[in-house]
């Protein structure tokens, strides 16, 4: 039963990316990523009971976490007296995280990992370069229209998840010599990545994952056909103009140079690159939060953490509330967490990140060793994602999608593996005092952190 439930979740897996409903439209609503995982969850149900024991939360807290974003999801709503669409809501996180289960639950050999990454860059990197055929021809079909800035400002009125023409973000560009507009577009690629910082982020994600093949001494010869993702990202990047998602490969470059050469090493390269990037890449490298967006952005952080300086910041103010205390969402996983969901909630979404995070750096400066060859060696890499996606959440209100479990349940599962294949099975991290006090004592800084930063650099 297990294969079959492990080769299911990689073909429901690849449906993030490769949208079948998007390419064909005369596939219509045919769901057909919900089969693949219906039938993944279906094979993997023993696996999936022992996810959720009480055993598998202390020694894996990551699943506690989020389990614990799922019925958060819920109490937040009931908390409020949201009780209109709670059902809904709680539902359509209990579907993630069931995803997460069946990932870490069928993901239990080395080999099954790599595989795994595997396809996973394979059709991300369909997707991606689909998206840059479709953005080109979009572009020249709609830059230098009459109609353009009417239909525009007419989509920018819809609804969020209304249909649009635009299928790839506009953005200004200051005015011309006439005192008009300029406008520009930005790619965005299919279903959950229709956005540029989150397909810039799929794309970092995709270039690290091609390196660690690339560097596969076993792939010899086919192991070059790993540099056409990285082409292909490198275009695809260029044409997000995503500040986020240069932060993000900024990060998980730094996270992968200090795993696999030291922290020097990682604090001298990536001094210099940053120094390198606002003249290299021009808007791209431009990070301002004086104005503009990054002022906006720090202006909606301001409008959520402010609503919950009540009692509403112990389950907050309902989760998918948050526009209604701020024109747009919050442009950040934590933030957003913390204000919809409360600070137990917050918790629970931000130990996601953090207790993956936290059992690296332990490995690493206790000088771990992995005992499989292929672990080790996959080591920096995951890190790298790990890292570059908790930067990407800093600039994304992602807490409630597949993409984000995905890299969640990657870090629980590498840790799981890890554990699991040495001479005495034990595992990296359990769930004990210490453990929990290190974990919520630094939720509590990065709450307080975000309100004090704001403080500071709000301007109204």
């Amino acid at each position: 039963m297990a294969p079959i439930a492990y080769y299911l979740f990689l073909m429901a897996n690849a449906m993030l990316f490769i949208r079948p409903g998007e390419l064909i439209p005369a596939l219509g609503d045919i769901q057909i990523y919900l089969m693949f995982i219906s039938g993944a969850l279906l094979f993997a149900i023993p696996d999936l009971h022992n996810q959720v024991r009480l055993k598998t939360f202390i020694q894996q807290p990551v699943n506690l976490c989020v389990v614990g974003v799922t019925f958060c999801v819920l109490l937040s709503r009931l908390a409020v007296g949201h009780l209109h669409g709670a059902d809904s809501a709680f539902m359509s996180m209990l579907k993630v995280a069931l995803y997460y289960l069946v990932l870490v639950a069928v993901i239990t050999t080395p080999e099954r990992l790599r595989y795994f990454l595997m396809t996973t860059a394979i059709c991300a990197t369909l997707m991606i370069a689909y998206s840059i055929m479709d953005y080109r021809s979009f572009r020249d079909e709609w830059m230098g229209r009459p109609d353009m800035v009417q239909v525009i400002y007419e989509e920018n009125r819809l609804p969020p998840h209304e249909r649009k023409i635009m299928r790839h973000v506009p953005d200004r560009n200051g005015f011309d010599v006439y005192g008009n507009e300029v406008f520009f577009f930005r790619l965005c690629g299919l279903g959950i990545f229709h956005d540029p910082n989150d397909v810039s982020l799929l794309i970092v994600a995709t270039a690290v994952i091609s390196l660690y093949f690339f560097t596969d001494p076993q792939m010899v010869g086919v192991r070059y056909l790993w540099l056409i993702p990285l082409v292909v990202g490198g275009v695809a990047m260029y044409y997000t103009y995503s500040r986020g998602g240069i932060l993000a490969s900024g990060v998980g470059l730094m996270a992968w140079l200090s795993t696999r050469y030291g922290g020097k090493v990682a604090m001298v390269i990536g001094l210099l690159c940053a120094m390198a990037v606002p003249v290299a890449l021009g808007r791209a490298g431009n990070i301002d939060i004086s104005s503009g967006t990054g002022q906006n952005r720090i202006q909606h952080w301001s409008d959520g953490l402010m609503a919950i300086r009540n009692s509403r910041v112990i389950f907050g103010i309902g989760a998918g509330n948050y526009t209604e205390v701020s024109s747009h969402v919050a442009h950040n996983s934590y933030v957003h967490s913390f204000v919809e969901l409360g600070f137990i909630g917050g918790t629970f979404f931000f130990g996601c990140f953090f207790l993956p995070a936290y059992t690296f750096f332990l490995m690493k400066r206790l000088h771990f060793w992995i005992e499989s060859p292929e672990l080790r060696r996959v080591f920096p890499y995951v890190a790298a994602i790990l890292a570059e996606w908790c930067m990407g959440m800093c600039t994304l209100s992602r807490c409630y999608v597949p993409s984000t479990y995905m890299v969640v349940g990657l870090g629980a599962a590498y840790v799981n593996l890890v554990g699991f294949y040495r001479t005495h099975p034990k595992p990296l991290i359990t769930l004990n005092r210490t453990t929990l006090a290190i974990w919520v004592t630094a939720s509590f800084c990065l709450l307080v952190g975000a309100y004090v930063f704001v403080r500071l650099f709000v301007r109204w």
